[in-house]
């Protein structure tokens, strides 16, 4: 990749080898140019670059993509810091989002996070990421998607062009499955708010879900309904409900949201509100947006144990 701008390039990969050879070269030319280069790979993966890196594995950064990127919305945050940091001098970043074993609403966010780099990154960003999938464990409708986020896309030691990339997608648009078996359902207006944090409080203890986890779903889930209330025509509707494995919130209003990096921005210490996606996005294990000119949806989830 040459530094001309943001660089986002997916690489799909057959194996260990092919992952290497793709890989290796491109955090050797970054280290023998002089820029910082940074890995958020799976562990597995980052096990092989260390390996193979040799000596120079000291000079290149690696971070568990596997835990900060378990949301995909906190992975933008990251990457804004690492470039941040740097001043906005030439860098390179290795990011894998999506890896065999996601959940399918994972992989959905994932794919929206991807068509949103763009749009984190605009000009005079001068910075490569490259992006592995994993052709071994990934279906072929995810690996198909891939040139649908990223300008470039490299197979088989070939770097293509790609001939589907939408740099206009509008990540909010879309539909949720439909929640079966809901447990609490209910509008609410200002004067409930109150009510809102107890009966999610309630909910959430009587399935398990661990103390510490109840106290950052019960406050992400008010974040979202106090966000209702001032942006979404001063009332909401809350369901919740439990899936295998997971306990869901979701909050919908009358609303619309307009700023595709809602949620993704580090807020400033000085901002005055604001908070309350970039908050549900640090506790809770997925958030999700859909919204438009009908009104908008967020759904919440945590991990069960």
């Amino acid at each position: 990749m040459e530094h001309s701008g943001f660089q986002h390039e997916a690489l799909i990969y057959r194996d260990a080898d092919d992952f290497l050879a793709a890989t290796v070269p491109f955090l050797q030319d970054a280290l023998e140019a002089g820029e910082p280069a940074l890995v958020a790979v799976r562990r597995a993966n980052a096990a092989l670059l260390e390996d193979a890196l040799g000596d120079d594995r000291d000079q290149v950064r690696f971070a568990d993509i596997e835990e900060l990127g378990r949301n995909p919305a906190r992975i933008i945050p990251f990457w804004r810091d690492f470039v941040d940091e740097h001043g906005g001098k030439p860098a390179r970043g290795i990011g894998e989002p999506v890896w065999p074993g996601r959940e399918a609403a994972e992989i959905d966010e994932c794919q929206r996070h991807e068509s949103l780099l763009d749009v984190a990154f605009p000009a005079p960003s001068s910075w490569s990421l490259l992006c592995p999938y994993d052709a071994r464990g990934l279906e072929d409708e995810v690996l198909v998607a891939v040139a649908d986020s990223h300008p470039q896309v490299a197979r088989d030691g070939v770097r293509e062009k790609s001939a589907s990339y939408d740099g206009t997608r509008d990540c909010f648009a879309g539909t949720f499955p439909t929640c079966s078996d809901v447990a609490v359902a209910f509008e609410f207006r200002r004067d409930d708010l109150a009510a809102v944090r107890r009966r999610v409080e309630e909910e959430a203890e009587q399935v398990g879900l661990p103390t510490c986890d109840v106290a950052d779903f019960v406050l992400a889930t008010s974040e979202l309904a106090a966000n209702s209330v001032v942006h979404g025509g001063g009332s909401g509707a809350l369901r919740l409900w439990q899936e295998p494995g997971r306990l869901l919130v979701e909050v919908e209003d009358r609303g619309s949201i307009g700023e595709p990096l809602v949620g993704r921005l580090r807020p400033q210490p000085t901002q005055v509100g604001g908070r309350g996606l970039w908050i549900a996005n640090q506790l809770c294990d997925l958030v999700q947006i859909r919204s438009g000119t009908g009104g908008t949806r967020v759904r919440l989830q945590m991990a069960l144990g």
